[in-house]
């Protein structure tokens, strides 16, 4: 992805939004082929595209001080910091497994 857009503001809407919901999905992809996690599908399950972009990306890792900000170099945040985040879902879908043969 090779674009001149930039974020100037949150709350990211519109293209830029569908955008990074892309690249977060593509990543998210990426990740759990990766890391194989035991409960797959409880994994996706718990998977939010817009929910990591809205309120993970743009509260923890991303805040307005540290805009404008690139889109590219935002996609590339998601694709550098989601491997964490897609631990602990995949972490979090193991612990709903073990609770639900208790």
């Amino acid at each position: 992805m090779v674009s001149h857009a930039v974020i100037a503001s949150l709350p990211v809407a519109g293209a830029d939004r569908t955008v990074l919901i892309d690249a977060a999905n593509a990543a998210f992809e990426a990740v759990l082929e990766q890391i194989e996690p035991n409960n797959e599908s409880l994994t996706r399950s718990l998977w939010d595209a817009g929910d990591y972009v809205d309120n993970q990306l743009f509260v923890d890792l991303i805040t307005p001080d540290k805009l404008p900000m690139r889109r590219d170099e935002v996609a590339y945040y998601i694709d550098v910091f989601l491997v964490h985040h897609v631990i602990g879902l995949a972490t979090a879908a193991d612990r709903e497994a073990a609770a639900s043969r208790s």
